[in-house]
């Protein structure tokens, strides 16, 4: 069967959307914008011992810009296979500015953050504000990326082989309606969180940010 890599690497670079999802967002009515290049993940997602769910990137007018250049195409095509680093700011500004603040509140460097941090979004496509939400179980992209999270990436959460932190919606990852201030396992957490993806101050808050340091070097 193939896994969210492979399905990945049958996107190139200067593909605009999946094709596997074309027919869907060819006759749905959305609000992602598909002259920016689709991004399921970045970083080292096939290894990182931190991987953040979100539920799509966003949006800002660089991203139109930086799709029609060719060295961003290959550096998306190459985020797509799960082994490269988070952004540097050369490799894509905003994204680069977003994740380094990101990762600001567990209390780790961007430095150190870089080669140990994954983010893993359910939707590919970007978006200003996120409303597409009846589209997540027609889009095939957004099902392999909830597939391999359940089947792959939290069980080894569950065993505290990798930690895991939902920062955009729980339910639609598959955990349970409610589970804000839970932990599943030994390391998937779900917090409580704002509409950005920063952690709500709390005991929970507090245990992530012990345990991301603890697995990532300062």
């Amino acid at each position: 069967m193939e896994d969210l890599f492979g399905f990945w690497a049958r996107c190139k670079g200067d593909q605009f959307v999946h094709p596997d999802d074309a027919d869907v967002l060819g006759s749905t009515a959305h609000s992602f914008n598909l002259e920016c290049l689709p991004s399921p993940f970045t970083g080292p997602l096939r290894t990182a011992p931190v991987v953040l769910l979100f539920i799509a990137p966003g949006f800002d007018p660089y991203d139109l810009d930086h799709a029609k250049q060719p060295q961003a195409q290959a550096w998306y095509e190459r985020q797509r296979g799960g082994d490269e680093p988070l952004s540097t700011a050369a490799e894509h500004r905003t994204h680069y500015g977003w994740w380094t603040r990101i990762v600001r509140q567990f209390g780790i460097t961007p430095e150190a953050a870089r080669a140990e941090v994954a983010v893993l979004d359910m939707a590919p496509y970007h978006s200003k504000s996120f409303h597409d939400w009846p589209l997540l179980a027609a889009l095939p992209s957004a099902r392999k990326a909830v597939d391999w999270a359940q089947s792959v990436l939290f069980p080894a959460a569950r065993a505290g082989d990798r930690i895991v932190v939902c920062l955009r919606s729980a339910a639609y990852w598959g955990l349970a309606s409610g589970s804000a201030g839970r932990v599943f396992g030994e390391a998937l957490f779900c917090p409580a969180f704002t509409r950005g993806g920063f952690m709500r101050h709390g005991p929970m808050r507090e245990q992530v940010r012990a345990a991301v340091q603890k697995r990532v070097a300062a």
